[in-house]
Order: structure tokens, then C-alpha cells, then sequence
């Protein structure tokens, strides 16, 4: 794969303390990532949505990535080989550090079958 030698990093202007003092109810709030992972229908998806439901109704901004949902939009090209999986865990980690640093928590429930990936992921 070649990589585009014209995209440069651009640093934010507005630090994630600080967004985290506007976003959400609590001072000083900053987001994060809950990172849930099991087998296939050990209960990711129940216990994420149900922490989500909880956080929301405590008044903590949240949104949640499911393995499913993602597979279906932002990963639909990805199949189920090795190299896609960590592709896919990759990207899944790039969209969750976006929504922590805009204040939110984003819990995300995902199969992550490679501890490899896990360690470089995180």
C-alpha cells in the first residue's frame, strides 16, 4: 500500500481538558474508552448498551461502538483474515480515541482475538 506523503498531523487547538470542561455536566469531565471483549455471544453488546443507558441517564456523555454495527458501515470492506482483523481493531481504536478526546465515553464491544494487537493497539 503506498501512503500519502501530503497529509500532515494537525495539532488541536483546544486541549481534551478543556473540552472536557464544556462538554458533559460534571467540571472537568474527560472522556475515555471502555474496551469490552469476549466471544461471540458472551454479552458485549448487552452490557455495553446497558452501561450506555446508565452513563446517559447519570448525566455522562457516551456513545458505543458494537463489533456488528461497525462491520456493517465503516468496516464493511474488511473480512475475517488475520491482516483484516487487526485492521479492523485498529481502526475501532482510532474511532473510540476521537470520541474520548471530545469528552465523551465510548464503550466499545468487539471480538479481539489477538493479544498482538491488543498490546500494540493500546
Amino acid at each position: 500500500m503506498q501512503r500519502a506523503t501530503n497529509v500532515t498531523y494537525q495539532a488541536h487547538h483546544v486541549s481534551r481538558n478543556k473540552r472536557g470542561q464544556v462538554v458533559g455536566t460534571r467540571s472537568g469531565f474527560r472522556g475515555c474508552t471502555v474496551w469490552l471483549t469476549g466471544l461471540s455471544g458472551a454479552g458485549k453488546t448487552t452490557v455495553s448498551m446497558a452501561l450506555e443507558e446508565y452513563l446517559v441517564c447519570h448525566g455522562i456523555p457516551c456513545y458505543t461502538l458494537d463489533g456488528d454495527n461497525i462491520r456493517q458501515g465503516l468496516n464493511k470492506n474488511l473480512g475475517f483474515t488475520p491482516e483484516d482483523r487487526e485492521e479492523n481493531v485498529r481502526r475501532i481504536a482510532e474511532v473510540a480515541k476521537l470520541f474520548a478526546d471530545a469528552g465523551l465515553v465510548c464503550i466499545t464491544s468487539f471480538i479481539s482475538p489477538y493479544a498482538q494487537v491488543n498490546a500494540k493497539t493500546f
